[in-house]
């Protein structure tokens, strides 16, 4: 059985965090589910504490 490179949710959290070194709007999330909404988000929200 293969393994995954990285599970979804860290994929989200990973985009999520790059699109907050790149100064893009917590609107721009590109995901509708919850779960991954909330883990881009949390990327974002940690790039975005990083900045200042």
């Amino acid at each position: 059985m293969k393994r995954q490179k990285r599970d979804k949710m860290d994929r989200a959290h990973q985009r999520g965090y790059q699109a907050g070194l790149n100064n893009h709007s917590a609107e721009s999330c590109p995901y509708q589910s919850l779960n991954a909404k909330e883990q881009w988000l949390g990327g974002w929200r940690t790039a975005k504490n990083h900045i200042v």
